[in-house]
């Protein structure tokens, strides 16, 4: 038994139909309320603030192990294969220089600042520094992260 061939121009074994249209018509139950369709007002874009940038992308750091890939990633250019521009590997390569930028900068505040950035970032430990409050203190230590991280030239062009 020979099959018949399939081409391009082939329209079946029935007439067509001229003017058909399909119109899906689910059945809706008496007592079904409709589906409310609430419009979400979507404000002008802001640009976020510089420092809580740094400090996200810091906290994510801290919070990651640097190597997952145990060095595929890295080794991969030797075997051949990619060799290609990846935005993702790049926009992490620089997230992650900004998050070290930023840790240099946290390293190199006065202890009281250090542990107030720790704190309210939720990175540290409690807060140990019973004679300071820490929400003054955290804003002191801000404003100075701040002013470094304006100086750093790695985080520079973020503000």
């Amino acid at each position: 038994m020979k099959r018949e061939t399939l081409t391009m121009g082939w329209r079946g074994k029935c007439e067509a139909v001229a003017d058909l249209v399909f119109v899906d018509k689910t059945p809706v139950a008496p007592n079904q309320v409709a589906p409310v369709v609430r419009a979400v007002a979507v404000g002008p874009w802001t640009a976020p603030d510089p420092l809580e940038l740094c400090l996200e992308l810091w906290k994510a750091w801290m919070g990651s192990d640097s190597d997952r890939d145990m060095g595929v990633k890295t080794m991969g250019g030797l075997a051949g294969d990619g060799g290609g521009y990846d935005i993702h590997e790049a926009q992490h390569a620089s997230d992650n220089r900004i998050a070290a930028a930023t840790d240099a900068m946290i390293d190199s505040l006065k202890t009281v600042h250090r542990w107030a950035i720790y704190a309210s970032c939720g990175v540290g430990t409690p807060w140990r520094f019973a004679g300071a409050d820490l929400a003054l203190v955290s804003l002191e230590a801000k404003a100075e992260l701040g002013v470094k991280l304006k100086k750093n030239i790695c985080t520079a062009t973020l503000f």
